[in-house]
Protein backbone atom coordinates (compact mmCIF):
# COMPACT_ATOMS: atom_id res chain seq x y z
CA UNK A 1 0.00 0.00 0.00
CA UNK A 2 3.00 2.53 0.97
CA UNK A 3 4.33 1.81 -2.57
CA UNK A 4 0.83 2.18 -4.23
CA UNK A 5 0.23 5.42 -1.96
CA UNK A 6 3.48 6.88 -3.60
CA UNK A 7 3.32 5.85 -6.95
CA UNK A 8 -0.40 7.55 -6.64
CA UNK A 9 1.09 11.16 -5.23
CA UNK A 10 3.73 11.50 -8.06
CA UNK A 11 0.74 11.13 -10.71
CA UNK A 12 -1.25 13.48 -8.73
CA UNK A 13 1.12 15.84 -8.16
CA UNK A 14 1.64 15.80 -12.58
CA UNK A 15 -1.56 16.20 -13.24
CA UNK A 16 -2.80 18.32 -10.55
CA UNK A 17 0.29 20.91 -12.19
CA UNK A 18 -0.72 20.49 -15.50
CA UNK A 19 -4.60 21.07 -14.30
CA UNK A 20 -3.34 24.54 -12.73
CA UNK A 21 -1.44 25.13 -16.01
CA UNK A 22 -4.35 24.67 -17.36
CA UNK A 23 -6.60 26.82 -14.93
CA UNK A 24 -9.08 24.47 -14.67
CA UNK A 25 -8.65 22.23 -11.30
CA UNK A 26 -12.29 21.59 -10.99
CA UNK A 27 -12.53 20.69 -14.14
CA UNK A 28 -9.89 18.05 -14.28
CA UNK A 29 -11.16 16.59 -10.93
CA UNK A 30 -14.41 15.61 -12.71
CA UNK A 31 -12.60 14.15 -15.66
CA UNK A 32 -10.25 12.31 -13.49
CA UNK A 33 -13.59 11.20 -11.43
CA UNK A 34 -15.01 9.85 -14.53
CA UNK A 35 -12.31 7.81 -15.53
CA UNK A 36 -12.09 6.28 -12.18
CA UNK A 37 -15.70 5.17 -12.25
CA UNK A 38 -15.80 3.89 -15.42
CA UNK A 39 -12.65 1.91 -14.63
CA UNK A 40 -13.83 0.78 -11.17
CA UNK A 41 -16.58 -1.07 -12.71
CA UNK A 42 -16.29 -4.38 -11.67
CA UNK A 43 -16.17 -6.20 -15.33
CA UNK A 44 -13.50 -3.95 -16.32
CA UNK A 45 -11.26 -3.80 -13.27
CA UNK A 46 -10.96 -7.70 -13.60
CA UNK A 47 -10.29 -7.44 -16.81
CA UNK A 48 -7.61 -4.54 -15.84
CA UNK A 49 -6.08 -7.14 -13.38
CA UNK A 50 -6.07 -9.80 -15.45
CA UNK A 51 -2.24 -10.69 -16.07
CA UNK A 52 -3.44 -12.79 -19.19
CA UNK A 53 -3.91 -9.43 -20.72
CA UNK A 54 -0.65 -8.04 -22.59
CA UNK A 55 -0.17 -4.86 -21.05
CA UNK A 56 -0.42 -3.17 -24.09
CA UNK A 57 -4.22 -4.65 -24.85
CA UNK A 58 -4.81 -3.14 -21.72
CA UNK A 59 -4.12 0.52 -22.68
CA UNK A 60 -5.94 -0.24 -25.98
CA UNK A 61 -8.72 -1.21 -23.71
CA UNK A 62 -8.90 1.93 -21.27
CA UNK A 63 -8.33 4.25 -24.81
CA UNK A 64 -11.38 2.33 -26.31
CA UNK A 65 -13.38 2.85 -22.53
CA UNK A 66 -12.72 6.28 -22.55
CA UNK A 67 -12.82 6.90 -26.01
CA UNK A 68 -15.64 10.28 -24.87
CA UNK A 69 -13.41 11.18 -21.53
CA UNK A 70 -10.93 14.01 -21.66
CA UNK A 71 -7.77 13.45 -23.14
CA UNK A 72 -5.34 14.19 -19.93
CA UNK A 73 -7.58 12.09 -18.13
CA UNK A 74 -8.19 9.58 -20.33
CA UNK A 75 -4.05 9.95 -20.94
CA UNK A 76 -3.24 9.34 -17.74
CA UNK A 77 -5.71 5.89 -17.13
CA UNK A 78 -3.92 4.74 -20.42
CA UNK A 79 -0.50 5.36 -18.99
CA UNK A 80 -1.25 3.50 -15.74
CA UNK A 81 -2.94 0.79 -17.87
CA UNK A 82 0.05 -0.37 -19.77
CA UNK A 83 2.04 -0.10 -16.99
CA UNK A 84 -0.34 -2.52 -14.60
CA UNK A 85 -1.08 0.11 -12.39
CA UNK A 86 -4.55 0.94 -12.82
CA UNK A 87 -5.41 -0.19 -9.46
CA UNK A 88 -3.82 3.49 -8.06
CA UNK A 89 -6.13 5.78 -9.94
CA UNK A 90 -8.76 5.55 -7.36
CA UNK A 91 -5.83 7.05 -4.87
CA UNK A 92 -4.64 9.31 -7.24
CA UNK A 93 -8.44 11.06 -7.28
CA UNK A 94 -7.58 11.02 -3.40
CA UNK A 95 -4.27 12.55 -4.27
CA UNK A 96 -5.38 14.74 -6.10
CA UNK A 97 -8.45 16.59 -3.67
CA UNK A 98 -5.62 16.45 -1.10
CA UNK A 99 -3.69 18.78 -3.46
CA UNK A 100 -6.81 20.53 -4.52
CA UNK A 101 -7.40 21.42 -0.95
CA UNK A 102 -4.12 22.48 0.04
CA UNK A 103 -4.07 24.70 -3.10
CA UNK A 104 -7.16 26.55 -1.83
CA UNK A 105 -6.85 26.45 1.79
CA UNK A 106 -9.92 24.23 2.30
CA UNK A 107 -8.68 21.81 5.75
CA UNK A 108 -11.32 18.44 5.58
CA UNK A 109 -12.15 16.88 9.04
CA UNK A 110 -13.74 13.76 10.05
CA UNK A 111 -15.76 14.67 12.91
CA UNK A 112 -17.08 11.22 14.79
CA UNK A 113 -19.74 11.60 17.70
CA UNK A 114 -21.59 9.10 20.18
CA UNK A 115 -25.00 10.58 19.43
CA UNK A 116 -26.72 11.89 16.08
CA UNK A 117 -25.53 15.83 15.52
CA UNK A 118 -27.92 18.43 13.70
CA UNK A 119 -26.78 21.14 11.86
CA UNK A 120 -26.66 24.05 14.19
CA UNK A 121 -24.05 21.60 16.27
CA UNK A 122 -22.49 21.07 13.36
CA UNK A 123 -21.71 24.29 11.88
CA UNK A 124 -20.51 25.59 15.23
CA UNK A 125 -18.20 22.79 15.42
CA UNK A 126 -17.00 23.52 12.19
CA UNK A 127 -16.69 27.39 12.69
CA UNK A 128 -14.76 26.26 16.28
CA UNK A 129 -12.36 24.35 13.81
CA UNK A 130 -11.97 27.40 11.18
CA UNK A 131 -10.90 29.39 14.36
CA UNK A 132 -8.67 27.30 15.75
CA UNK A 133 -6.93 25.87 12.58
CA UNK A 134 -7.17 28.94 10.45
CA UNK A 135 -8.80 28.21 7.31
CA UNK A 136 -11.98 26.95 5.86
CA UNK A 137 -13.04 23.58 7.55
CA UNK A 138 -15.29 20.96 5.23
CA UNK A 139 -16.78 18.75 7.81
CA UNK A 140 -18.10 15.29 7.67
CA UNK A 141 -20.05 13.99 10.94
CA UNK A 142 -20.87 10.41 11.75
CA UNK A 143 -22.06 8.40 14.51
CA UNK A 144 -20.05 5.74 16.09
CA UNK A 145 -21.56 5.08 19.62
CA UNK A 146 -18.57 3.13 20.62
CA UNK A 147 -16.79 6.43 21.42
CA UNK A 148 -19.97 6.80 24.25
CA UNK A 149 -19.76 10.27 24.35
CA UNK A 150 -17.27 13.08 23.17
CA UNK A 151 -15.96 13.89 20.02
CA UNK A 152 -12.85 12.16 17.51
CA UNK A 153 -11.69 14.84 15.24
CA UNK A 154 -9.34 13.71 12.35
CA UNK A 155 -7.80 16.34 10.42
CA UNK A 156 -5.39 14.90 7.97
CA UNK A 157 -2.51 12.31 9.95
CA UNK A 158 -3.69 14.37 12.67
CA UNK A 159 -6.79 13.00 15.32
CA UNK A 160 -7.92 14.71 18.11
CA UNK A 161 -9.45 12.39 20.75
CA UNK A 162 -11.66 13.86 23.02
CA UNK A 163 -14.27 10.95 23.67
CA UNK A 164 -15.13 9.96 26.90
CA UNK A 165 -14.14 6.07 25.71
CA UNK A 166 -10.48 7.62 25.69
CA UNK A 167 -10.69 9.24 28.78
CA UNK A 168 -11.76 6.08 30.95
CA UNK A 169 -9.01 4.27 28.93
CA UNK A 170 -6.61 6.40 30.41
CA UNK A 171 -8.09 6.10 33.99
CA UNK A 172 -8.06 2.55 33.57
CA UNK A 173 -4.67 2.44 33.03
CA UNK A 174 -3.10 5.05 35.66
CA UNK A 175 -5.09 2.96 37.96
CA UNK A 176 -3.74 -0.23 36.89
Amino acid sequence: MAGELQIARRYAHAYFDLAKQARDIPGWRRALDEVVTILSAPDVATALHDPRIPQHERGRLVAELLANAQPPARNLARLLAERGRAAVLPLVLEQYDALADRYSGVLRAEVVTAVPVDAQLEQRIRKQLAEKLGGDVQTTVRQDPSIVGGLVIRIGDRVIDGSIRTRLEQLQAALA
